[in-house]
């Protein structure tokens, strides 16, 4: 048995790997989103994302109440389908405008700004929706 047949079997088995590891991950992001949703309360939830073409990426979940107040971010930040959603409580009690602002994002990690940005813009479209359809 040449090399190439062994190449191309471990090849195979790690893009099975990969392909199982998503499957959970996107069960976990699932499961924590509808955790989040089925907890109720006033406000808005909004994600956002970030990716890196090298390194680690960032998805973010936003739970900003009425007043425009973070009531809660869950962070998940890795590299590969191990990554988990953890609680980032330096977002807690921000305001969006806060998060919308180039400024804050100077001074945090890059991805974690953007994927701030992002959840906000999708809380506005939902606020924009609810009062459209009103």
């Amino acid at each position: 048995m040449g090399w190439w047949p062994l190449l191309l079997l471990v090849v195979a088995i790690l893009w099975l790997a990969q392909i199982v590891g998503t499957y959970y991950q996107v069960r976990h992001y699932r499961k924590v989103l509808s955790r989040i949703t089925q907890e109720g309360g006033e406000g808005y939830v909004g994600a956002g994302n970030a990716k890196a073409r090298f390194g680690k990426g960032v998805i973010l979940i936003l739970v900003v109440a009425e007043d425009g107040r973070v009531r809660k971010a869950l962070k998940m930040r890795g590299a590969t389908v191990f990554a988990r959603f953890r609680e980032a409580p330096e977002l807690s009690g921000l305001g969006i405008d806060e998060l919308r602002d180039e400024k804050w994002g100077e001074g945090n990690e890059k991805g974690t700004a953007l994927a701030a940005r992002r959840a906000v813009e999708q809380i506005d479209r939902i606020k924009k929706e609810k009062v459209g359809t009103l």
